[in-house]
């Protein structure tokens, strides 16, 4: 026999109530500002792509902390979910809409870009929305990491419920030793070797792709020991730098090469094999 729970009269709209009430607060916002980040109010002019905008005045914005996929150019195709960025956009923040711009360490990007965290007309973390539909994935790029850990585990949602990129085909991750192409990957691969120089931490992968952290960056991943990642399987995700063409592959060097930046660019980590 199925148990079944009777509501008193007048729960179902006393539930539609608290529904609609906890929408409305700032907490759903789910990465909130902190209070004493510099911000601006500014006015959509034209939704450029899922991660950036731009403004009546002309300023352009880059999203911080997503990287969406990425809309065709010269008559290329759309990556997969590009449309579906875009179409979230278009919704939350429709041109002549105003926006809440929060900025971090950085303002501007080396390209002029306006660097910030965007809030729709509610108060809501647009980039934490995307994260968790899996509409883009999270890249955290020092010095800009105030909300990295609130925007990882958006991400780390729609991960666990295959959303979005999670269950799309393109978007599964590339094994190292299949490695054929630059631009923003997912890349899984076993560390074969660690060295170190006066300038970076080298991860060698088993294929033609070596991880760079450099000496800035390494303080960031409480990793005193680095041969302790010797063997181990990694999961990570940032941009592949085509360096073929390049000294250091006429000096037996490998042709690909990512710059993990912080730790939120390992996206898993297992233990080596045992032998």
């Amino acid at each position: 026999m199925i148990n079944t729970i009777k509501k008193a009269p007048g729960a179902y709209a006393l539930g539609a109530f608290f529904m609609l009430w906890l929408w409305s607060q700032p907490a759903l916002s789910y990465c909130p500002a902190d209070a004493e980040a510099p911000r601006e109010r500014a006015q959509v002019a034209h939704i450029i792509d899922g991660d950036t905008v731009r403004l009546q005045d002309g300023r352009r914005v880059r999203f911080l902390g997503v990287n969406a996929p990425e809309a065709g150019r010269d008559g290329g195709p759309d990556e997969p979910l590009a449309e579906a960025a875009y179409a979230l956009l278009a919704e939350r923040i429709p041109p002549g809409q105003s926006i809440g711009l929060v900025y971090d360490a950085e303002p501007k990007d080396r390209y002029g870009r306006v660097l910030a965290y965007v809030y729709d007309a509610k108060g809501r973390s647009v980039e934490a929305e995307m994260l968790r539909r899996g509409l883009a994935f999270h890249v955290a790029v020092p010095p800009n990491l105030a909300q990295a850990d609130c925007l990882r585990a958006q991400q780390d949602i729609a991960r666990q419920n295959k959303l979005g990129v999670w269950a799309d085909d393109y978007w599964q991750p590339t094994p190292a030793a299949r490695l054929r192409a630059g631009g923003y990957q997912l890349v899984q691969g076993r560390v074969t070797e660690v060295s170190q120089t006066r300038g970076a931490v080298w991860l060698e992968l088993d294929g033609p792709v070596v991880l760079q952290v450099s000496r800035a960056d390494s303080a960031r991943f409480d990793a005193e020991d680095w041969e302790a990642w010797l063997g181990r399987e990694l999961l990570v995700s940032g941009w592949v730098i085509d360096r073929s063409g390049s000294r250091a592959v006429r000096r037996g060097f490998k042709p690909w090469m990512m710059r993990l930046r912080s730790p939120h660019g390992v996206l898993e980590m297992a233990a080596p094999a045992a032998d």
